[in-house]
C-alpha cells in the first residue's frame, strides 16, 4: 500500500478542522435505531468519527465527555494519549501499529475521564473513535488548565503541557 500524505488523507476522507485540535469527520451516527434516554436527553446508540492529528495540528487538549469512547488506530504515526481518571489516576497509552513494543491498536476511555492526545513525531496519525451513547455537542465538557490543576495538582507537568488555558480557549 502506498503511503498517503496528510493532505491526501484529509481529501480522501473529507476531514475538516476539529475545535479540539486536529481534523475529523463523523462517519456514522446510529440514526436508524431507537434513541436511548440519558440524563442529558435522548441520544443515538453510537456515533463514530475519523480523527487525525498532524504535524501542524499536533495536540488534542484535555477534555472529557459523558459517553464512553474507543479509539482505533488506522494509519500514520502513533498517537500518545494521556488520561486522568476521576479518582486521580494518570495513564499514558500509545495507540499505533507497533504492538510488539507496547503500542495498542485500540484504547477504551470511560466517560468522565479527562483525555488529551499528542502526535510526537511524523506527519500525521489517523484513528477512529466510536462513542456510545452517541456524541452530541452538549455532551462535551470543556476543562481549562486552572480547573485541572485544582483537581489534580499531582499531574501539573502534563496538565500544563496539554490543557488549554482559559485565555487561549476563549480566543479560539
Amino acid at each position: 500500500m502506498k503511503n498517503l500524505t496528510k493532505q491526501q488523507v484529509i481529501e480522501q476522507l473529507q476531514l475538516s478542522h476539529h475545535f479540539e485540535g486536529g481534523y475529523f469527520r463523523q462517519s456514522f451516527k446510529a440514526e436508524h435505531r431507537d434513541m436511548v434516554n440519558t440524563a442529558r436527553g435522548e441520544r443515538t446508540t453510537m456515533s463514530v468519527i475519523y480523527y487525525m492529528l498532524s504535524n501542524d495540528n499536533s495536540i488534542d487538549h484535555f477534555h472529557t465527555k459523558h459517553s464512553d469512547g474507543i479509539e482505533f488506530y488506522h494509519l500514520g504515526a502513533p498517537i500518545t494519549y494521556h488520561m486522568i481518571y476521576p479518582d486521580g489516576r494518570y495513564e499514558k497509552v500509545v495507540v499505533g501499529p507497533d504492538i510488539a513494543n507496547g503500542q495498542q491498536l485500540q484504547l477504551a476511555v470511560p466517560g468522565g475521564t479527562y483525555k488529551a492526545a499528542e502526535l510526537t513525531a511524523g506527519e500525521y496519525g489517523l484513528v477512529s473513535e466510536a462513542v456510545a451513547p452517541g456524541w452530541e455537542p452538549e455532551d462535551m465538557i470543556e476543562i481549562y488548565q486552572h480547573e485541572l490543576l485544582e483537581k489534580f495538582p499531582q499531574h501539573e507537568v502534563i496538565i500544563k503541557k496539554l490543557a488549554n488555558s482559559e485565555q487561549l480557549a476563549n480566543i479560539e
